[in-house]
This record gives C-alpha cells, sequence and structure tokens, in this order.
C-alpha cells in the first residue's frame, strides 16, 4: 500500500519502500498532480539520468554476477510532497561498491563519476539533484568496533541523508541549512527499488 501524503503536504515521518512503478503512480500520474507543468518531465529526467547505470548493467552483467549498480533511491524534498510544480528531483543513490569496482575501469564506467561531479549540472541537464552513498552489506552490524574505515563511511552517509531526508525548511525561513532548530523529523521519504 502507497503511502498517503498527510494535511501538512509531506508523508508521514519515515521511509517507506516502494518499486519504481509506484513511485511514479504516486508522484506523477496521481490526479492532485494532472495540473503538473513539471513532474512529467522531471521524472523523464530521471529516467535519462538513471539510463547510463543500467546500460553499464546490461553490458557488464559478467562482471557484475548479479548484484546491481543502484542498490535503491532515495526521493525527498519538495518532489515528494504535494507541490504540484517542483523545480527538480532531490535523489540520493545507494551505488553498490562491489558492483562499481567491478567495472570501474571499462568502457562507459567514467559515468560512475560523471553523474556525481556537479548537482548543478545534472540539475540542469537532467532535473535531477543526485547525492550518492556507497552501499554496502555488512553483516556485523552489531560490532561497530570491526567496522572497516568503508563501512564506516557507509553508516555515516547513510545516517547523514536519512536524517537529511526526514528534515524540513523551516517555516518563515528560506535557509536550507541543517540546523538544532531543524533536527526533529518533519516528514518521510521513499526508498524505490529498481
Amino acid at each position: 500500500m502507497l503511502p498517503s501524503f498527510t494535511a501538512n503536504g509531506f508523508l508521514p515521518l519515515g521511509r517507506y519502500s516502494i518499486s519504481f512503478d509506484e513511485a511514479e503512480s504516486m508522484l506523477v500520474s496521481a490526479p492532485e498532480f494532472e495540473d503538473s507543468t513539471t513532474r512529467t518531465e522531471l521524472w523523464g529526467g530521471l529516467h535519462d539520468y538513471l539510463d547510463p547505470f543500467l546500460t553499464l548493467e546490461d553490458t557488464y552483467t559478467d562482471a557484475l554476477g548479479g548484484t546491481p549498480l543502484i542498490h535503491s533511491l532515495w526521493l525527498g524534498g519538495s518532489y515528494v510532497s504535494t507541490k504540484v510544480d517542483p523545480a527538480n528531483i532531490d535523489v540520493t543513490l545507494l551505488v553498490d561498491t562491489r558492483a562499481e569496482c567491478a567495472i570501474r575501469g571499462k568502457p562507459g564506467s567514467k559515468w560512475l563519476t560523471t553523474a556525481f561531479q556537479s548537482r548543478a549540472r545534472m540539475r540542469e541537464k537532467f532535473g535531477v539533484s543526485p547525492l550518492r552513498i556507497g552501499y554496502q552489506p555488512v553483516a556485523r552490524i552489531f560490532e561497530p568496533e570491526r567496522f572497516t574505515p568503508d563501512e564506516r563511511t557507509y553508516f555515516t552517509q547513510r545516517g547523514v541523508w536519512d536524517d537529511w531526508w526526514q528534515r524540513r525548511r523551516l517555516p518563515g525561513t528560506n535557509d536550507r541549512s541543517p540546523s538544532e532548530e531543524s533536527a526533529t523529523p518533519a516528514r518521510g521519504y521513499l526508498e524505490v527499488r529498481l
């Protein structure tokens, strides 16, 4: 069941796991967005942005051994609200570091760097404002003293962006900076499975 927007225009607190098709149904095709002049085009831009990742997966199936390049997407910001005409899609990509290493240096793999070099350029070209988390499966989650530096980085990044997507801008201010005042969770976000 898809989550519903609350009276404040955001999702209830938490992270909601849905499929890519469900996200499109909820954020683009829903009746409340039929008058939107930006949502369909932005969703198309997200498709175009993700296409090089999916092409790399298809091209290097053997090298990847069934490991997806993108573990999941986290969508937040105004696109995951009742705002009819958001300006862009804020997305965090959980990129599987094992898959990334398996194809690094192969033809076309430069996209793995280019895709995150300039958020402003990606926003201009695709309407997407991307952030990257290097996803790693970690078995010993209750033994942080045994974490490798990469595992620590992963958990730190994951925690930072989970916290960020549950914050919202304080009423009456245009300041987007994280602050102690904005630290209390105030909205939910979507985890989109590809």
